[in-house]
């Protein structure tokens, strides 16, 4: 057998990792038994590459049969989501509650592991698990929506759902949801439906057969937060929110605006069972086993003679983080790190393993080859690379204490500032390493970063987590006593979030970074290696010109007398961003989603910064309803904005953001540059709608530049569209791109206002499978008739129209244009992909150009402020 050794030199990660990122860059994964063949064929490849001695034909084969594994486990949790063809339809099914109950608004969500279907038709998502949502209660009077208890981990229950797949919101740089669902073996999401027959109703049954120890697990978690909160009913919302996330690993109990903080300050790691608490409670269960291995006790029993005691202090270890994070939810990074502690701590007390850094090769690829997803999430990354740096770090700081000739046996005091100055090392190595991954994954540096961190690093993962495990574990068994504990930790808690909160607070707190480009992420890459190579460097302190390129970075606006327009999926509600050559314009904040959930936040806050963006020229709000406006309160806190407009009444929170408020009313006009703005409507007379009269106030912006005409809608209706007809005409609507009114609703889109704009692109911002039925299949129709094409944000995502002088415009969709295979696809998507693709190809004449039309005679020369 030929010798081994030369391949433990050539970590396996490297191939593991890379097949698994290969295999999903695919849109379209092959057939099960074509991965399953590649698998195969590459484990063979492998072991006759291993017996040849051929080391590059191992690390090949071994690409090609973790590519087959990780294509044949997508593919079987694929074929487990449900088909379109039974969304929409109730189904009584009967299941078991699969997780912790979390809070939503007006009722909660849950996991629900489904047993059988009641009525047992052909297609029900039997043996499948189902992410569903439960308001308990409905209209009055009505005994089918009687309110009943919430359902508890474990229990059984027969309920009728309505289902969907479960289809995300997708913009670039944001949150993959559909993947998380993917990942967590979510076959469809849906909610508690009224029963149709008015003889049973939604219940729970009696228990039936042995519950799982994941189940068991969860209802533990479910009693010790009830534990909890009922203990912390006095205690501030972000304090109570922060301990029991640190407990049972409840993040939606932390506020939405706490999240804010968190962010601005670098600490959000450690609101989260994070790898650094797993790693802290697993290495100090490896230093209390070692000290109760050494006792009398313990040799006196004869463990020691059958078991090393380094063997058994790493069982102790590994056994303490699988707990906690089973305790915690099992979430997917928690479940990441117990597998590294677990691969780390079998390589070392097993003596596999010659260097850290082939441990945390091998971790990587046992990771990889549980979790095929892993590599997709920055936390993988993250972790690996902090870790990393402070194992450079510790083998620097060794090899200098070694070549210092120090004492042997230091005093107290030199102790002491040794052990500062290897705090505030490893902090700064960390710190390093995670800077230009923190510029790729979040688009944002944390300046007060390492001083919040300093502080919060010891405070959370020394004092107040294991002052949270520890009361909530006596919480329920001893209410008094576990209070008692919970009264120092919701002390330093709150003294620690006034202090981030006041850290955050600093205009220069944050420094938003474009996302960087692969010459820069190389660059940084290797400017960190040489500050933190542990053998000496020449001139290493140049090595940090190798950084600048990060802060380089910049996202370009729109070309010279051109626009930009991105319409953002943000479900059921608008928001797009004009970009000029000189400035940007958000119009609408898009929906609250419930509870303190919003657009904002969710989707167009962290979809600005992965652009490098952190100020706007200017902001409309085209009228108060909350699919407009809900976004609106993370807008005006994270984002510096230099004046507003809107329709909205006094008191809201955008007329008192300290930035100028204008009101928008027709013929109030401003250039940026080329570009002229105008507000069409509404006008000093009082809005009448037939719907809404907030609808019928909306805001409606012209935006002419010499490439393009835009017109920005809102939600008004056919009454206001025939006004702005009688009014302005063809020659003063006619627009290449029109935002669809009132997101295609069947009281907006008449035929004459269609005709009057004529426009070559029409985007309707809507929810997947939304109640309203958006756009309504007439307008639809009325589209399709008159030859427009219309994107929709379910169908396409993310949406961007880019308009240039002399250049046909240029069409982009996040949804098509980066197809993955997890993907939920609509059923006219690739047919309607086809038609915007033929409409707007870039090297040839867009299909509906129009010959030279009119131009309203220009405004008077405005001063370039940028406000009307």
């Amino acid at each position: 057998m030929p010798p081994v050794a030369p391949l433990i030199t050539v970590p396996p990660a490297a191939a593991v990792v890379v097949a698994a990122l290969l295999a999903h860059r695919l849109p379209a994964l092959p057939d099960p038994r074509v991965s399953l063949a590649v698998a195969v064929a590459g484990l063979l490849g492998f072991l006759l590459a291993w017996r040849a001695g051929r080391h590059g034909g191992c690390l090949a084969a071994l690409l090609v049969a973790a590519a087959g594994w990780t294509m044949q486990v997508a593919a079987h949790r694929l074929a487990e989501r449900i088909d379109p063809g039974v969304e929409g339809r109730d189904f009584v099914v009967v299941g078991r509650v699969a997780s912790m109950p979390l809070a939503a608004e007006r009722g909660s969500r849950f996991a629900f592991d489904v047993e059988r279907c009641e009525s047992d038709p052909p297609d029900c998502p039997r043996a499948r698990r189902l992410r569903l949502s439960w308001a308990s209660f409905g209209p009055a009077g009505d005994a089918r929506h009687e309110a009943v208890p919430a359902p508890w981990p474990g229990e059984r229950w027969r309920l009728n759902v309505r289902l969907k797949r479960p289809h995300a919101l997708h913009n670039p740089g944001t949150f993959d949801a559909e993947l998380r669902a993917l990942e967590e073996g979510v076959a469809a999401a849906g909610y508690v439906a009224a029963p149709r027959a008015a003889t049973w109703r939604n219940e729970r049954l009696a228990p039936n057969g042995w519950r799982s120890p994941a189940v068991a697990i969860e209802a533990a978690r479910a009693a010790l937060r009830a534990a909890m909160r009922e203990a912390l009913r006095d205690a501030r919302e972000d304090v109570a929110g922060v301990l029991v996330a640190l407990a049972v690993g409840d993040q939606a109990a932390i506020p939405t605006r706490s999240w804010e903080i968190f962010n601005r300050t670098g600490v959000g790691h450690l609101m989260s069972i994070s790898g650094l608490h797993v790693t802290m409670l697993a290495g100090l269960s490896v230093l209390a086993a070692r000290r109760a291995l050494r006792t009398r006790a313990a040799a006196a029993s004869g463990l020691l003679l059958r078991w090393p005691a380094a063997r058994m202090a790493w069982l102790v270890g590994v056994t303490t983080a699988f707990l906690y994070s089973g305790l915690a939810g099992w979430g997917i990074p928690a479940q990441r790190t117990c597998w590294m502690v677990a691969v780390a701590g079998f390589a070392l007390a097993f003596g596999r393993t010659r260097s850290t850094a082939h441990v945390l090769a091998l971790a990587a690829a046992v990771v990889t080859l549980l979790d095929p997803w892993a590599p997709l999430a920055a936390g993988f990354w993250l972790s690996f690379a902090a870790v990393g740096a402070i194992t450079l770090h510790g083998s620097a700081t060794r090899l200098r204490a070694a070549a210092s000739g120090a004492p042997t046996r230091p005093g107290r005091l030199a102790r002491v500032r040794a052990l500062l100055r290897e705090a505030v090392g490893t902090q700064w190595a960390a710190t390093l390493a995670l800077l230009p991954l923190g510029a790729l994954f979040f688009s944002s540096v944390s300046l007060v970063g390492p001083l919040a961190n300093a502080f919060a690093i010891p405070l959370v993962s020394g004092l107040i987590t294991p002052l949270a495990l520890l009361a909530a574990g006596l919480a329920p068994v001893s209410p008094w006593l576990g209070g008692m504990l919970l009264v120092p930790a919701a002390t330093l808690t709150a003294w620690m979030l006034d202090l981030l909160a006041w850290l955050a607070a600093l205009p220069w707190a944050i420094a938003v970074l474009a996302e960087p480009g692969a010459v820069a992420l190389a660059l940084a890459a290797l400017a960190v290696a040489l500050l933190l190579w542990p053998v000496p460097v020449p001139a290493r302190g140049a090595a940090l010109a190798g950084l600048l390129p990060l802060l380089a970075a910049r996202t370009p606006l729109a070309p010279p007398g051109g626009l930009r327009v991105t319409a953002l999926d943000v479900g059921q509600g608008m928001s797009v961003l004009v970009e000029t050559s000189q400035r940007r314009l958000l119009y609408d904040t898009g929906p609250a989603y419930g509870g303190d959930s919003e657009a904002g936040a969710r989707v167009i806050v962290p979809w600005l910064r992965a652009r490098g963006i952190d100020r706007l020229d200017a902001l409309v709000v085209s009228h108060l309803d909350s699919d407009h406006s809900g976004g609106a309160p993370s807008v005006l806190r994270n984002l510096r904005i230099d004046w507003i407009a809107g329709s909205l009444p006094a008191g809201h929170p955008a007329r008192e953001a300290g930035a100028p408020f204008r009101e928008c009313r027709r013929g109030e006009t401003w250039r940026w540059g080329e570009v002229r703005f105008e507000f069409l409507h509404p006008g000093p007379e009082p809005a009448r709608g037939a719907k809404s009269p907030s609808n019928a106030s909306s805001c409606v912006l012209l935006v002419e530049a010499p490439a393009a005409r835009v017109l920005l809608t809102g939600d008004i209706e056919a009454a206001q569209e025939r006004a702005l007809v009688a009014r302005l005409g063809a020659a003063g609507l006619r627009a290449d791109l029109m935002l669809a009114p009132h997101h295609g609703s069947a009281t907006s889109s008449s035929t004459e206002f269609l005709q009057a704009v004529a426009p070559s692109f029409v985007v309707a911002q809507l929810g997947y499978r939304n109640r309203f039925g958006h756009p309504a299949p007439r307008v639809a129709q009325r589209y399709r008739a008159a030859g427009i094409p219309l994107l929709r944000s379910d169908r396409d995502g993310a949406v961007v129209l880019e308009f240039a002088p002399g250049r046909a415009p240029r069409l982009e969709r996040s949804r098509v244009d980066d197809r993955r295979y997890w993907r939920v696809r609509l059923a006219d998507d690739l047919a309607a992909a086809d038609v915007a693709t033929d409409a707007a190809a870039p090297t040839a004449p867009s299909s509906r150009r129009r010959p030279p039309r009119p131009r309203r005679a220009p405004a008077p020369p405005l001063p370039s402020t940028g406000t009307p």
